[in-house]
């Protein structure tokens, strides 16, 4: 009978056992579970704190493969800086020999200036759009990836999200105490945010530029945690302030955020005069 009764509870709740079962047993198998309910939320806490181990175990990895990066960067560089002595010698070998046949004959002097002009307008031109830069002058284009290192509870209307933990900040323009990204050269950059609420949570963020959004993300699910993700490519001048914020007052209340799966990164795609 008590099987009978535990199976029943289980697949269809109290209402549906109550009148079949002695007051008896019911009283007796009601008490159990009380008496382990704390047992149950401690097992849902020890779950929290695997996932967060989890998590910065993810991000020690990443930290390594970054640096296995940089090393080969460094490789890399050690290759290319020859040829990048190479090209300034060719560049500086046509200089000369444009500064020579300007001396040579007067009338041609206007000519040959304005042609000097144009290679050294070519050569910066060609320079600045090499697609990888830092491969042939060791200069790191900004770049940041970073998350938040803690759940977050109890959400603010527009409330300003902080990603505290950055694995990678190239040029240190993404400040870890604001979490504002403020670029430093002016260009085209691609922005990218997660946020994963927590079961039975749901909110919606957005991406802002100087307090104008450049995109949404909406996160949440009734049973399962649940991320949200978008992206948005801008065009950012020197000085702009980009960071991620909830949108208005479209959050639920409680513990929403998981901070270990929610990121915030950006990089420079092209530079713009």
């Amino acid at each position: 009978v008590l099987r009978i009764f535990l199976v029943t509870l289980a697949v269809c709740g109290l209402d549906a056992v109550q009148g079949e079962i002695p007051n008896e047993i019911q009283h007796f198998v009601l008490s159990l579970l009380q008496e382990h309910d704390g047992e149950v939320m401690e097992l849902k806490q020890e779950i929290q704190s695997l996932r967060q181990e989890v998590s910065l175990l993810q991000s020690s990895y990443l930290k390594v493969l970054l640096e296995l990066d940089d090393i080969r960067r460094k490789e890399n560089k050690e290759v290319s800086v020859p040829m990048e002595a190479e090209i300034n010698g060719k560049i500086q070998e046509l200089g000369i020999k444009n500064l020579s046949s300007q001396n040579t004959t007067q009338p041609n002097a206007q000519h040959n200036s304005a042609g000097s002009k144009q290679l050294q307008e070519n050569v910066q031109h060609v320079r600045k759009g090499r697609i990888v830069p830092h491969n042939m002058n060791g200069n790191y284009q900004t770049a940041f990836s970073t998350y938040i290192s803690k759940f977050i509870s109890n959400l603010q209307h527009n409330q300003q999200l902080v990603f505290d933990i950055a694995i990678l900040n190239n040029g240190n323009a993404y400040d870890e105490t604001s979490g504002v990204f403020t670029p430093t050269t002016k260009g085209v950059y691609v922005l990218f945010a997660t946020i994963t609420t927590s079961p039975g949570k749901s909110l919606e963020a957005e991406i802002v530029k100087n307090g104008n959004v450049l995109c949404r993300i909406y996160s949440g699910d009734n049973t399962l945690y649940s991320p949200g993700s978008n992206m948005a490519v801008a065009a950012l001048d020197i000085g702009d302030r980009i960071l991620v914020r909830i949108h208005d007052h479209y959050h639920d209340d409680g513990v929403t955020i998981d901070g270990a799966f929610s990121t915030f990164s950006g990089f420079l795609l092209y530079e713009t005069d």
